[in-house]
């Protein structure tokens, strides 16, 4: 028949709280606090990868920022160079014309004192040759 054994339920239940006793401050609780230090290093990663992209993403956009900027300022600057390399090509040409047109202008007059020049000494070899061919002709005539 089935008969319980005082001593040994008490023995038993003594040596089940012990052992409970003896998990519990020797296993569940160094389980538990290594499982709560793991969760806690895995959390402050995932906190720390969000926070890395987050900086990226607007580290991203700022370097975005800067290039778009970067962008148009070359562009207007370029934009200026052209204006102002535009400004000196006319100015350059307005002064060559003016330049060339000066030249043209010396080079007529110098064209025309030679000219001039030149045909005054036309016509005083005209005028000498004139006076010795009366010459020759009056000593001519005088001789016949």
């Amino acid at each position: 028949m089935l008969s319980i054994n005082l001593t040994e339920l008490i023995w038993t239940i003594i040596n089940f709280f012990l052992l409970l006793f003896v998990l519990k401050r020797f296993l569940f609780t160094p389980v538990a606090r290594f499982m709560d230090e793991r969760q806690a290093r895995v959390d402050a990663a995932a906190q720390a990868e969000r926070e890395a992209r987050a900086a990226r993403d607007e580290n991203a956009e700022h370097h975005e920022a800067e290039k778009r900027e970067a962008r148009q300022e070359a562009r207007r600057m370029l934009d200026e160079a052209d204006k102002a390399a535009a400004a000196e090509n006319a100015a350059a040409l307005q002064a060559a014309k003016a330049r060339a047109a000066g030249e043209r202008q010396q080079a007529e007059e110098a064209l025309r004192r030679e000219s001039d020049g030149e045909l005054d000494s036309v016509r005083l070899k005209k005028r000498e040759l004139a006076e010795a061919l009366a010459r020759k002709l009056l000593e001519e005539e005088a001789e016949t």
